[in-house]
């Protein structure tokens, strides 16, 4: 095969990742529930109703955390496009970017050849979270690239200078992609001027010229915040984010639950951290000792692979003290893994041919969990069940499959809704994305995340419940606003509802072949008994 032109990314690695994380984007091709909720909002300030979930509400509430992939939405849903359709091409789309970066920075930060490179590649396009969720209508993929580009910019490795404004262009990009990403931001400024303190090189302008972007646009943007919503923080996060012991505890096993079914990712992240250890200690007896000149040619005094392995490590952490995430397959470590990919196949490369063998051991385990399959016994991976509220546990291929199913249950509701109710009626609902977006009922959102009311009456759980799912209240809690419909849902296919009947409160409404051949939507009105909720 030919040299790879200067600047390129080596064709060999990067064509193999594409075809592996195509092939597997494609396998796990869906559309969460969740991402729904952010569609509602893009479709109505498509409309020209602003950014609300429910038309015509006077305080309207920030009930997602994903603010600039909201507007980006907004697009499509203006020209009448398929947005659950595009969404997840758009996000692969960045999947794939961010593998060609990886690639490159690998290759001529890291000065990797082949055989690492692939595992760059491969690490990367074959982790189960990279599959999943680059797809799912969320924007994990495009966070993460957001992410590696400003980490990219600050540490470019080789003879390259740090690039200020480029770190805090994708800096503040990333905080306005994800509500979480300020944290990921700070983690790579505060590594930024750790390393260049070790390595006595100087960051006065470089830190500048990040801080005054990120500043300026951080400011404006919480400014408009307060303007719009009266709050400085999304809402997501006051419903969500709540640390107490529990939830400690919960997010510890949210993270060792991952560890456990994906060795790879424990074992490089471990290996990494050995090697930053090593990294620091010579960076401090240089610092110690008084050597003259920096201890890298950029002034750095760890090296990417060290920053790449906290980066890791900050994630980590991010998901414990948040208290973990009840979707499938960590979804809260995507940004980690760009960063343990590098360490990978730094390992891989830099280590014997034995050595070579445990890793490209350790890497098959961890493809295990995308065909169901697990090393791990089950008796472990049920001691780290993170999902408390859940009736028993369930692999992660297991919840990812009920997630996928249950969104496209939902989907069949909202459009039956659509069909059978107009935008005066309400409905209560604990999963409200899919139904609210292909529906233009008002509703209430039993767990707080696009209203105010339940975060005001409820505190975060003391008792062992799912991640995100804290402040569910009783369907009582919404007599005072007097809603249409205590619930919605199908009959099963051939289900007898004759006993479903007005006086009890029902009204039963038969659907369309094309929509749900022999199903029928029901509804039942505020005032009567309910089957619980998502039901």
């Amino acid at each position: 095969m030919s040299e790879a032109p200067a600047g390129a990314p080596s064709r060999l690695p990067l064509w193999l990742g594409a075809a592996a994380l195509l092939a597997l984007a494609w396998r796990f091709r869906f559309f969460c529930d969740d991402a729904y909720i952010l569609l509602r909002y893009s479709k109505n300030l498509a409309a020209g109703h602003g950014l609300t979930f429910n038309v015509g509400d006077p305080a309207p509430v920030e009930g997602f955390s994903e603010f600039l992939w909201t507007i980006l939405l907004a697009a499509p849903e203006f020209l009448g496009l398929a947005t659950d359709v595009l969404a997840p091409v758009v996000t692969v789309a960045g999947s794939l970017l961010l593998l060609a970066l990886l690639v490159r920075f690998g290759r001529d930060a890291l000065g990797l050849g082949t055989l690492g490179l692939v595992a760059v590649a491969l690490f990367y396009a074959c982790n189960p979270t990279v599959a999943i969720w680059s797809t799912g209508g969320l924007s994990s993929s495009l966070s993460a690239l957001l992410i590696f580009l400003c980490f990219r910019a600050l540490f470019p490795g080789g003879d390259a200078e740090a690039r200020g404004l480029e770190a805090g262009t994708f800096g503040a990009l990333a905080c306005l992609m994800r509500a979480d990403g300020p944290y990921w931001i700070a983690c790579l400024l505060g590594l930024f001027l750790a390393s260049r303190w070790l390595g006595r090189g100087a960051f006065t302008r470089t830190l500048v010229q990040a801080g005054l972007v990120l500043v300026v646009v951080g400011g404006c943007f919480v400014a408009w915040r307060l303007a719009t919503f009266g709050d400085y923080l999304p809402n997501t996060a006051r419903a969500k984010v709540g640390m107490s012991a529990l939830s400690l505890e919960r997010g510890g096993k949210y993270l060792a639950h991952y560890l456990v079914i994906l060795p790879v990712v424990a074992a490089t992240f471990v290996a990494g951290l050995a090697h930053g250890a090593r990294q620091l200690r010579r960076a401090l007896a240089e610092r110690a000792s008084g050597a003259s000149g920096p201890t890298h040619p950029t002034g750095h005094g760890l090296d990417a692979i060290s920053i790449a392995t906290l980066m890791a490590g900050a994630t980590f952490a991010y998901a414990v003290l948040v208290g973990g995430d009840f979707m499938a397959m960590g979804r809260f470590f995507f940004p980690a893994i760009p960063f343990l990919a590098l360490v990978f196949g730094a390992l891989v490369e830099r280590h014997g041919t034995a050595a070579r063998v445990g890793w490209v051991a350790a890497f098959a385990a961890s493809l295990l969990p995308i065909f169901d399959r697990h090393l791990a016994p089950l008796a472990v991976r049920e001691a780290l069940w993170f999902r408390w509220s859940s009736p028993a546990y369930e692999s992660e291929f297991a919840f990812w499959k009920g997630m996928r199913d249950r969104a496209e249950e939902w989907s069949l509701i909202g459009k039956a809704c659509d069909l059978h109710t107009t935008a005066a009626e309400s409905l209560v609902l604990g999963p409200i994305g899919a139904v609210g977006y292909h529906s233009d009922l008002w509703i209430f959102d039993a767990y707080g995340l696009t209203n105010r009311e339940v975060l005001e009456a409820t505190e975060p759980a003391s008792v062992r419940s799912t991640p995100g799912h804290d402040r569910l209240v009783d369907l009582e809690f919404f007599d005072r606003f007097e809603p249409t419909w205590k619930e919605a849902w199908l009959t099963r296919p051939g289900q007898d509802a004759r006993g479903l009947t007005p006086a009890k409160g029902y009204a039963v409404f038969a659907l369309p072949p094309e929509l749900a051949e022999g199903r029928a939507l029901v509804l039942r009105r505020w005032g009567f008994g309910a089957k619980p909720m998502g039901e």
